[in-house]
């Protein structure tokens, strides 16, 4: 009697299972028997891949390799692996050189931090360290990390697979950048080495974290000083600025900046009743370990935001040169004041740049933002639309920026608005490993040691009262000369009364509160 043919072992790849996945959801629905015919397993292992079908899309998601068939989901030195992959990730940013006998040395070094017995760095476990972070190389080229062409094609086919269940409207990425918000753009800044580790520099930078969504729809931006109460903000009230502001000692994004205000937006889809899909970066100061209600973390393969991530691809470059054409016609109103623009500079402060940066946002248009979007691989929330995705910085501007900055003679003609581009936004400063074994270390922040506040700005300037400034306000509008501004001084002095009333109304209703007490 003969045998039955026993069937040959077959493991599926990741790529494999995420097809069975979609074959398994597809209308009319697919039998599990059918599908193990189709793709030669057993039913029963078609039933484990179903069961097991949010990891697989989750690991196909962070980009792990197709080929991958086998994923250990425990591990006997986890936080070895976890604090070395942080620590991988992070020096890879940075562009320092990486090896493999570097990373068993590091993992040694953890392991004796951590207090960790019977641990050892050996060929294998760094093989099977690579395998379950999906890491493939190490070489690092020039002075930062290359962007690998195929891993970037792989990532934008897998898009539309990441993004299937979200409409454009709710598909958003987030970013920071750095900003000198007092400087003029000139030759000694127009360096794309720019270092801000110090100096006078380093004291009038500003990070500014911005998150958009695929159809153009704008967050408020998240401004980071050193100063949690500058001198500019005295009788403001924090929650009244059109952004949102914290600081700690350097104006750097922190992991505690970010889940705060990561939290934050989910609160407010939350309320809203939506649920949305951020894209973002590895920067270290991303927390990997939130889970959200109704915000969910897309973060981009290592060494691709260059090209993969839409704030990248001109939005934040638009901004800026909105940004300086903002500071640059203020810059001229006050020119005839003195005979520097450098020595006007000095007076700007937080409060200015706060105004400029939202106004400057705001007025991006939604169409960059877009286009933006498209020119990273996101699939266009209109697939009719064959424009040209080129960005260009003054599309919408009435007087061009390189117009105004000829009018300060001091601003060379080939400047670019954009010199800040690459200040970091983080610590980069070496004690960024100690760091990653207290990463819930308290942030220190400064009540009023605001270095970088011009001794102009001082607190001695007279203050008005509401009813002051309606008073000034009237007098403007009745005596100024230029009439093409009346309809808009007009507009602000009935808001202005409007205030007044309100004010004067919860007045009377205290007085007489308190005399029938």
């Amino acid at each position: 009697m003969s045998q039955p043919t026993k069937r040959q072992r077959l493991e599926l790849s990741l790529s494999d299972k995420i097809k069975l996945i979609k074959d398994h959801e597809s209308q009319p629905k697919i039998s599990q028997r059918v599908l193990g015919e189709k793709f030669k397993v057993g039913k029963s292992t078609v039933g484990d891949i179903l069961r097991k079908k949010d990891f697989y899309l989750e690991q196909f998601e962070k980009n792990a390799s197709p080929k991958k068939s086998r994923f250990n989901n425990t591990c006997k030195f986890f936080d070895i692996n976890d604090v070395v992959f942080k620590w991988f990730s992070t020096a890879r940013a940075k562009g320092i050189p990486i090896s493999g006998p570097i990373i068993q040395e590091k993992a040694l070094q953890y392991s004796a931090e951590l207090q960790i017995p019977g641990f050892k760095a050996s060929n294998g476990w760094l093989d099977r360290w690579k395998n379950r972070y999906s890491v493939t190389a190490f070489k690092i080229s020039g002075e930062s990390a290359s962007v690998d062409p195929v891993t970037v094609e792989d990532y934008r086919q897998r898009l539309p697979d990441i993004t299937a269940d979200y409409d454009p409207k709710d598909i958003f990425n987030c970013d920071e950048t750095g900003l000198f918000y007092r400087a003029l753009p000139d030759k000694t800044l127009n360096n794309k080495d720019i270092m801000c580790k110090g100096g006078k520099s380093a004291k009038e930078r500003l990070t500014v974290m911005f998150a958009c969504s695929a159809t153009g729809e704008k967050l408020k931006p998240l401004v980071i000083g050193k100063s949690n109460q500058p001198r500019c903000f005295k009788n403001i009230k924090k929650t009244t600025l059109p952004v949102d502001y914290t600081a700690n000692k350097k104006a750097w994004m922190t992991s505690e900046i970010f889940n705060n205000w990561i939290l934050a937006i989910n609160n407010s889809m939350k309320k809203q009743r939506r649920h949305i899909l951020m894209f973002l970066d590895n920067a270290s100061s991303h927390s990997h370990e939130l889970r959200l209600s109704n915000v969910k973390l897309k973060f981009l393969p290592a060494n691709t935001t260059s090209v993969l991530q839409p704030l990248d691809q001109g939005v934040i470059r638009a901004f800026k040169a909105r940004y300086r054409k903002l500071m640059i016609k203020s810059l001229i109103t006050k020119i005839d004041q003195t005979q520097s623009a450098t020595e006007l500079c000095k007076e700007i402060s937080i409060l200015d740049a706060i105004y400029w940066i939202s106004r400057a946002w705001k007025d991006t248009k939604d169409s960059t933002i877009q286009k933006c979007f498209k020119l990273a691989g996101f699939p266009s929330p209109d697939q009719k639309d064959q424009e040209d995705p080129s960005i260009s910085e003054d599309e919408d501007d009435d007087i061009p920026l390189i117009q105004l900055a000829r009018q300060l003679r001091e601003l060379p003609s080939d400047f670019d608005s954009n010199f800040d581009g690459s200040v970091p936004t983080e610590d980069d400063s070496d004690d960024w490993e100690k760091d990653l074994l207290g990463p819930y270390q308290r942030q220190e922040t400064l009540e009023s040691d605001d270095e970088e506040e011009s001794v102009n700005e001082t607190s001695s300037e007279p203050t008005m009262s509401l009813e002051e400034t309606l008073q000034q306000l009237r007098k403007i509008h009745n005596q100024t000369t230029e009439e093409s501004i009346k309809p808009m001084t007009g507009e602000i002095i009935l808001q202005l009364e409007d205030l007044v009333v309100m004010k004067r109304s919860k007045t009377a209703q205290t007085t007489l509160d308190k005399f029938f007490k």
